[in-house]
Formats: C-alpha cells, structure tokens, sequence
C-alpha cells in the first residue's frame, strides 16, 4: 500500500508540474519570453543591416581604388619598359584572363613581347621524369647548357631558350624549343621566338587530391621561375589573390617565398589581378634590371604591398 501512495504521489506531483508550467507559460512568463526573443531578432537584424551596410561601403571602396589605380597606372607605367623585350611563361592553371592582362600591361608599358611559353601539364608530372631527363640531355647543347642529371636540367634549356643572358644564337634556341614543343612539354607562340632579357612567370594554383603532391609541383614550377630568374636580366612570378579559406590548393607563390634563395633572387606578387598588382609587376621587372627583388601584394607573407616606385 505503501509503495503505491508513493507512485501515486509521484504521479501527482508530475502533472502538477507540468499543469504550473503551462499556467506560468501562457501568463506571465509567456510575456517575457516573448519580448527577449523579439528583441533578440530585433537586435540581429540590426545587425545584419550594419553589416551589409559595412560591406557595400567596403566594395564600393575597393572598386573606386581600382578604378582610380586602372586609370593612374596608364601614365605611370608608360614607356617604363621601352627597348625592354619580354618572354611571358604561363604556368599550368594560370588564369586566362591574368595572362591576357599581365600581356596588355607590358604592352601598355613599352615591352616587347618575345614569346608566349604556355607550360604544359606534363613538366610535373612524375611519370613524365624519364621524358623531361632525355630531351633536356639532348637538346641542352643547342642553348650551351653542361649536361648533368639534374632534374632541374630541363628548367635550365627552357629558360636559356627564351631568355639571352647566356646560351647559343636564336638558331639554338628555337631548335630547343621545337624539341621541348615536340615532346609536349610547351606550347608556345609566335614560332619563332625573339629572345628576351625579362621574363614574367604567369602562375595558377596547384591543384590534387595528394597534399605532399601539390607541395611539390609547386616547388617545381617555383623553381622554373627561379631558372628564368637566372638566365636573363631577372622575372617576376605573379599570380592572383588566394581567397581566406581556400583548400585543396598549393600556391607556388608561396613555395617561392618560403626558398630562401629563390625569394632572395626572384620578385613575386601574389596580387596580378588587381591594379595594383599589375603596376608591381611593371615596377618588380625594372627592380629585378637593377638587381634588386621582393616579394609584393596581400598576403601575410609579402614583403610589402608594392615595389619602389622606380625611375627608368
């Protein structure tokens, strides 16, 4: 008897509770519930209004300095390259449309354009090694290069064929580029290459499922953009602008920044799409002529926003 006034108790005692929850619920409690989560949603729409607001301003700002950049940099960069022939080496996964600018700059800045190398897929691609070896042993005598066994070997009769620093007459040169065009490792145009004496490394972002692979693609390409470096009078590697957030992606920016003795040599900029990237690498080419490098745009690890605005 005992042990069923206690549940029976225990029963009352449940419904009680919830009988004086849902008095209190739907009195006066109810009242003041209602108004703290009116108010709460009151206080995130400000909120979001503030910061839409915010974010207009923001762009609109970003695109007023742009436009005012875009119309600065036609008289600051002109006749900055006059008498200046340049090779333009797009990277794989470059951006069209950062290659199609980056050319119009020079261009618009007095350069010659001596060849555009489109690098094929195929320069780092692990199964393509024994190709890359071969044909660099072969044709490293056209541009006067030592033959070694070097994986780099390849990367050095590139960039002696496109650039006069150092290696054999244009003959040479073009028979080295037909050769590395044969085997698929570029693409390139015109046919017949003027060489130059600058060279501007187009990049893209590395792309893979394999993290340690896209590392070392990066690298690779890095140092084909220090090999241009140095074979003539000096190169920029641009890219674009990473988004915060970004995975899946190497940048060979970046693995230039972190090499010490490609960063100490080579000018990077990791801004190409935007104006002001564009004058960097204008202003970055005539820095590299006078010996001198950085490492230039947005992200944490440039150097500086932009070069020294240089006289020529």
């Amino acid at each position: 008897m005992i042990d069923f006034r206690y549940h029976l108790v225990s029963i009352v005692s449940i419904f009680l509770a919830l009988a004086v929850g849902i008095v209190l619920g739907a009195g006066p409690l109810k009242e003041d519930l209602g108004n703290t989560l009116t108010s709460e949603v009151k206080n995130l729409r400000q909120d979001k209004a503030t910061l839409r607001t915010q974010l207009d301003q923001a762009e609109r700002g970003d695109k007023a300095r742009d436009e005012f950049t875009t119309a600065s940099n036609r008289s600051l960069l002109a006749s900055r390259l006059d008498d200046t022939t340049v090779s333009v080496i797009v990277l794989p996964g470059a951006d069209d449309g950062l290659v199609k600018s980056t050319t119009d700059t020079l261009t618009a800045a007095g350069a010659t354009i001596g060849s555009t190398i489109s690098v094929q897929d195929a320069w780092v691609d692990p199964d393509k090694a024994t190709l890359r070896s071969t044909l660099a042993q072969n044709l490293a005598g056209q541009v006067g290069v030592p033959v070694d066994q070097s994986a780099d070997l390849v990367d050095t009769v590139l960039a002696r064929s496109v650039l006069t620093k150092a290696g054999s007459g244009a003959a040479g040169a073009n028979a080295a580029l037909e050769g590395l065009r044969t085997g698929e490792l570029v693409k390139y145009s015109p046919d017949t290459v003027t060489r130059a004496t600058l060279a501007v490394v187009v990049a893209g972002p590395v792309t893979g499922s394999d993290t340690a692979a896209r590392s070392d693609r990066a690298a690779a390409l890095a140092r084909l953009a220090g090999a241009m470096d140095s074979a003539g009078a000096g190169a920029v590697l641009v890219t674009s602008s990473t988004a915060p957030g970004t995975t899946g992606t190497a940048s060979v920016v970046t693995a230039a920044r972190d090499d010490k003795d490609l960063s100490g040599a080579l000018t990077t900029v990791d801004d190409g799409e935007l104006p002001m990237g564009q004058a960097s690498v204008v202003f970055g080419l005539l820095e590299q002529e006078a010996g001198k490098s950085g490492q230039y745009g947005l992200a944490g690890d440039a150097s500086a926003g932009f070069p020294q605005l240089a006289t020529k």
